[in-house]
């Protein structure tokens, strides 16, 4: 998505991860790299606008690629993010300097992905992510074998592609990690290998002041849609109604529901370009009421795609007046409400929502030195709550005091 108004994007190319996926592998594989990208981006970001750094992770296996395998590796890489940027003292969410999001790209051009695998037709290849209609300002990759071979690849077509091209001096290289070879870690693939997408799927939250969990949540809702016309395909996003809001704490820094909905649309429009090119905004209509319902805005993309934001004041919202939406999005913490709406969905005789889970951001694994006693918190990156309160304490000139 190209529009005047939109922060400078940054490219951080990143080699396979690790067979064993952890954190600890995640951070000894990209740690150094992934930090300097990162203070590279804040630096950047201080009296200008805020960058976007897409951290584009390779992928090259023919095994299938199951939900569980994805949102655990994303959700790893979230919380890698937040903890180095926890480190390093790097705004993500209140201040913005630097806006993260993870994506995934098959090294293999035009090779086609194995059926069942959730990934199939659902990332782009090395090639078209060269040559997409996007400018990066800065594009970064790792001082390894393995990185430099796909740099080199980016560059060949990138640079002979009609759409872009890149100067010597906005490529750069960044520290190297650790390879790191085993077995695959057994037991993650809770969701089994038999995935299939849905043409019509919903995620519901409050999505105020953006973090790597919603970013997370988006994402895999995103992964989950059918990834091909001629059906008409739907991505709906319940966003909790203003009222529903009021007795939060620090309500005076809540974001409105406008604020809150072009956030996730700003998000999602970016993260989808990058899942399909064809996915660009073609239209957008703002609706103020429906029955059920407060406002609407309802994007309609090139690819055929339509992402319906609706404010909601239960919690099931459409998915108990949309018959056709067939799965639902939702974080661990939530599953009881996944369970609340198939059982209301069961009393209209409709069929009940396949639940996809999402990994709850925690403090698990997380070391770093001093944090407990500093209030840039691990906690304070992935909460609304806090990064309300922090925001609640730089107006305020309270300087972390309550």
């Amino acid at each position: 998505m190209a529009e005047a108004n939109v922060p400078p994007f940054w490219l951080l190319l990143l080699p396979c991860p690790p067979s064993d996926v952890s954190l600890n592998n995640l951070r000894l594989a990209y740690g150094p790299g992934l930090s300097q990208a990162l203070q590279n981006a804040s630096k950047a970001s201080a009296g200008a606008s805020n960058v976007i750094l897409d951290v584009a992770i390779a992928y090259d296996d023919n095994s299938t690629f199951t939900y569980s395998q994805v949102q655990t590796l994303f959700g790893l890489m979230y919380r890698l993010i937040c903890v180095i940027c926890t480190e390093q003292r790097i705004d993500l969410e209140y201040g913005n300097d630097v806006d993260a999001r993870i994506i995934l790209f098959h090294t293999a051009q035009d090779k086609p992905l194995p059926d069942g695998s959730l990934l199939q037709k659902s990332v782009i290849d090395l090639g078209t992510l060269a040559s997409i209609d996007r400018v990066w300002q800065q594009v970064c990759s790792l001082e390894s074998e393995n990185a430099e071979a796909l740099i080199q690849e980016f560059l060949r077509v990138r640079n002979g592609s009609a759409q872009r091209t890149i100067s010597g001096h906005q490529v750069e290289r960044l520290p190297g990690g650790l390879t790191i070879r085993g077995q695959p870690t057994q037991g993650i693939n809770t969701q089994g290998t038999s995935f299939h997408r849905h043409r019509s799927v919903a995620v519901g939250g409050t999505f105020d002041h953006l973090h790597a969990g919603h970013k997370l949540l988006l994402t895999m809702a995103a992964l989950i849609l059918s990834p091909e016309p001629p059906q008409a395909r739907c991505l709906t996003i319940g966003i909790t109604g203003d009222e529903l809001l009021k007795n939060k704490q620090y309500r005076e820094e809540l974001e409105d529901f406008p604020q809150r909905q072009s956030a996730v649309q700003h998000f999602l429009l970016d993260i989808l370009e990058l899942i399909s090119p064809t996915n660009v905004l073609e239209s957008t209509n703002n609706i103020q009421s429906a029955e059920h319902h407060g406002r609407e805005v309802h994007n309609v993309l090139k690819s055929g795609l339509t992402i319906n934001y609706v404010e909601i004041f239960d919690p099931c919202g459409p998915t108990i007046t949309d018959e056709a939406i067939a799965a639902l999005v939702l974080s661990g913490e939530t599953r009881k409400g996944g369970e609340v709406v198939n059982e209301k969905r069961g009393e209209k005789g409709w069929a009940t929502l396949e639940v996809f889970e999402v990994d709850v951001l925690d403090t698990g694994e997380c070391e770093a030195g001093d944090e407990a006693q500093s209030d840039e918190t691990f906690q304070s990156k992935i909460s609304s709550t806090d990064i309300r309160r922090k925001v609640h304490q730089k107006k305020s000139g309270a300087n972390g005091k309550t």
